[in-house]
């Protein structure tokens, strides 16, 4: 079992390694970047330092239907972001994924309850941003 930042996109729930992520913020006033991807809401600047804004729901296919409230401050190796979510729902230990994933964005999936819970694969997500390719389905 691993510890997980738990987040809501949509109706959807995911869950973010706590080794991932460096802080929880409140979205803020965030700047749009003129010629950006869809999935790039922005940058704001948190504690002096301009921090880009993903579009969670947007980079994983499941747009919320709202403005995202919350920021999951996460970095993989030096590159670091805020990724915008619906809610943040907790932090819990859950067990390994056991589901196969559906996208290449998660390391897969696990059942909480009655809730599945999408393991989001942080690095893969940076990956997804640098390339340029939001997350596919496969």
């Amino acid at each position: 079992m691993r510890a997980y930042v738990r987040v809501r996109v949509g109706a959807e729930s995911y869950a973010m390694p706590v080794e991932s992520v460096l802080e929880v913020a409140v979205t803020g006033e965030v700047t749009p970047v003129p010629g950006s991807r869809a999935e790039v809401l922005g940058v704001r600047s948190l504690r002096g330092q301009l921090l880009p804004v993903i579009d969670l729901g947007a980079l994983l296919g499941c747009r919320g239907g709202a403005p995202a409230a919350r920021l999951v401050v996460a970095e993989a190796g030096h590159l670091r972001a805020g990724f915008a979510v619906d809610e943040i729902s907790d932090v819990a230990r859950l067990p390994d994924p056991a589901e196969e994933p559906d996208s290449r964005l998660l390391r897969g999936g696990l059942l909480d309850g009655d809730d599945l819970v999408g393991v989001i694969d942080v690095p893969a997500l940076f990956e997804a941003l640098e390339r340029g390719r939001p997350g596919e389905h496969s």
